[in-house]
Order: C-alpha cells, then structure tokens, then sequence
C-alpha cells in the first residue's frame, strides 16, 4: 500500500522484572519518507502469566493451589480431609477412629481416675430404646432381686403410708373386705354407665307410651293397619305414574347432565351437510366449490374453443369446457377437489 511502511524492530522490547511500566523512543528514517518518532509504554500484568484466576458470573474463585500446594474439593469441601498426627491442630486417626485423651469436662480438670462420662443411649443392641414395651424376656432370670435395691428405695413410689392405685386398676377383694376411697356416682354418672340419654329412664319411659297411643289396642285389631296399607298403596301408584311420565320425556336426554358427547358439536353437523350428495355425485361441499369457480374464479379462453375457469385463489383449473363459436358448452372437465 503506498505511503504505508512495515518495521521489524529486533532490540528487546519485555519489561524488566524489577519495573511495574518502562516506555522506549523508536526514531525511524528512510530517504523516502519523513522522519518518524514514536514513544512506546510497557505496563506489568496484575497476574502473573499462567497462574489466572477464574472468576465466574457471580464473581467466585475457583482456587487451584494454597501457599503453592495443590487443593482439592475434598481439602476445602463439604468433606475436609484430616490428616492425622499429634501436632497442634492435629488428631490421632486409626481407620477413621479418632483417639482423644480427655483432661477436662464443662471447664474442669479430671483425672483418668475421677473422671465419668454421662452418655445419651439412643440404641442398645442395635435397637431404638422405646421403640417396645418392656417384657418379662428383657430381663434374664433373676436379674432383679431384693438385694438389688437399696433398703426403702420404692419408698417414693409406693407410699408406706397412702399406697395410692393407678386409676383403672381392678382390684380383688376377699369377701367383708371393704375398700375405702371410691366417689359415689351422681344421677348422670348414672345414666351413663348403664346407656341412657340424658332424660331419666321413667321420662324415656313417658315418651316411648306416648308414641305408641295411635297403635291398635291389641294385636287382633289389623283392620287399621289393613286401611293405612292400602291409602300408602294408591298414593305410591300415583307416584308411579307421574314418574313414568317424566321417564318418557328424558329417555332422549343425553345419559347423564355430564353426557354432552351424545350431542353432535357444530362442526359435526357442518361436516355432514357439506359431505350430503345434493347433485349426482357432487356433494354441497364440491358444488360450492364448482360455483365460486364459475361464478368468481378467474376465466380465459372465452373467444375459443376451450373455456377455462380457475379456483378463487387461483390455483387450479377447475373447470375446462370445449365451446363452439356461440359459446355453446359441448363438453366439460370438473375438478371439485
């Protein structure tokens, strides 16, 4: 390209290590051309070359090396490698166990021999505690004895003085042993206990004979019940009647108010008029169609012996009819497709 020159410049043009920016002249001539003096500057990278940190869109590290020793996701992950020693900040691990010696327990100094550890059971054999009620076989035989309770220990439990019962215990007496401690019912304690409602039984009593007054006087006297039957016999007839009625004006309801399927939509009822032959073998949809193509499709050939009438997008030919010279049809091609 005239007027534009290309310079190879072969003197050493990195920036020292020592320097955060160096600049250099350039001076160039040519006997051609104009003399030309550039000022070039050289700035320090923020990172060193090859070590860039990756910074995604929510402006996080992905940090490869701490202090030059390689990390990974298990170093600084959820699942922190622990690297076993007795060294400060270290733990002593055997296959996963970690080994502690405990000097102190909530601030205070113990000893191996008065120091005791409280420890929460949650299994015993591999079994939840209560997750079962406690039976005669959890027990080896002879595993409690009197001895095994100091003197007076269910004292607390079982007073020496009062022996209270749990309420709904049975208790069995000997015969002219009394027992003392026990409330009298009261009137709807009751009648509860033997099944009554809340009216006492002489007023229920009351109520049952004052529904039965309009009973015959005995049971020989069916001649009231015969009249009651056959007055509920010619009503349930009517009924009868007036629900035949109504069954024969619903029997062309569709099943249920939900059936509307029974029903032909109006695109249904439109497809079957449109698809009715009305013409020979023309159906109205294909007689529709031969219409509009007579009627206001476009037309050429009219002068000659072929007439030719197009579809109204005009994208067939719909009909072609041989004519003589007055025009006179002498025969005709449809297409109603």
């Amino acid at each position: 390209m005239p007027g534009v020159y290309s310079l190879l410049i072969d003197e050493d043009t990195t920036i020292a290590s020592t320097s955060d920016a160096e600049e250099y002249t350039v001076h160039i001539t040519q006997a051609s051309m104009a003399p030309v003096t550039r000022v070039i500057e050289l700035f320090r990278r923020d990172t060193t070359s090859g070590t860039t940190a990756l910074v995604d869109a929510n402006g996080r590290v992905d940090v490869a090396k701490i202090a030059g020793t390689a990390q990974t996701a298990r170093d600084i992950g959820a699942s922190v490698l622990l690297s076993s020693g007795t060294g400060t900040g270290q733990i002593s691990l055997t296959a996963g166990i970690a080994a502690v010696n405990t000097t102190q327990i909530a601030g205070a100094a113990v000893s191996a021999t008065t120091a005791q550890l409280g420890v929460n059971v949650v299994n015993a054999g591999g079994t939840a505690w209560n997750s079962g009620a406690i039976t005669a076989n959890t027990f080896a035989a002879g595993a409690i004895t009197a001895a095994k309770f100091a003197a007076n220990a269910l004292d607390a439990v079982w007073s020496t003085t009062t022996r209270l019962l749990t309420a709904g215990t049975n208790i069995v007496l000997a015969k002219g042993t009394g027992v003392t401690g026990f409330n009298d019912l009261d009137a709807p304690g009751v009648r509860t206990a033997v099944g009554l409602a809340s009216a006492n039984l002489d007023t229920q009593l009351s109520g049952i004979s004052s529904k039965t007054a309009n009973l015959p006087p005995d049971p020989a006297d069916a001649s009231d019940i015969a009249a009651a039957f056959s007055t509920v016999n010619t009503d349930v007839g009517t009924v009868n009647t007036t629900v035949n009625a109504i069954k024969a004006k619903t029997d062309n309801l569709p099943a249920t108010p939900s059936g509307t399927g029974d029903i032909p939509s109006a695109a249904t009822v439109a497809t079957a008029v449109h698809d009715a032959v009305v013409d020979g073998a023309l159906t109205f949809r294909q007689s529709t169609r031969l219409q509009n193509s007579a009627m206001l499709g476009k037309a050429s050939g009219m002068t000659t012996a072929t007439a030719v009438f197009r579809d109204v997008s005009d994208t067939k030919n719909r009909i072609i009819a041989s004519v003589d010279a007055d025009g006179n049809r002498l025969g005709v091609t449809l297409d109603a497709s």
